[in-house]
């Protein structure tokens, strides 16, 4: 059992989709759990400096989604698509500290499924469709 999306966003295993999803918040200074810092409360994710659930409402969508069901509409499909390729300097950045693994490397590592990711909801919105989570 595994993850699927719609439009080829993502196919991999949950797992792997929330480590992707670590790996992206810690691009930007923030924590997936299991966090490395204890202090924090496992159950909830944070965002790093300058980011939040207001100003930032497409990483919010993507990070506190369901790995498993579920949808992204059309038009918050976009914002996710934008907001994501706004921290790709900052995901190439780690990428070359953190080396990927398991879906991850099976599918080009940290950049490509992050762009992958993009375009999957870049088709989304151009269908206007939601994407769907399966």
């Amino acid at each position: 059992m595994g993850l699927d999306t719609t439009h080829n966003a993502f196919h991999g295993a949950y797992s792997s989709f929330n480590n992707f999803r670590r790996f992206l918040l810690k691009s930007i200074g923030g924590s997936y759990p299991p966090h490395e810092n204890k202090e924090l409360m496992d159950g909830y994710w944070y965002f790093g400096d300058g980011y939040s659930t207001e100003t930032h409402k497409g990483l919010a969508e993507f990070f506190g989604h369901s790995d498993c069901d579920g949808e992204i509409s059309p038009e918050m499909c976009k914002i996710v698509a934008d907001e994501l390729e706004a921290i790709l300097p900052q995901v190439e950045e780690l990428a070359k500290a953190e080396q990927s693994y398991g879906y991850t490397l099976r599918d080009g590592g940290w950049i490509a499924v992050t762009k992958q990711f993009i375009e999957g909801c870049r088709l989304a919105h151009e269908r206007n469709e939601p994407l769907e989570f399966r």
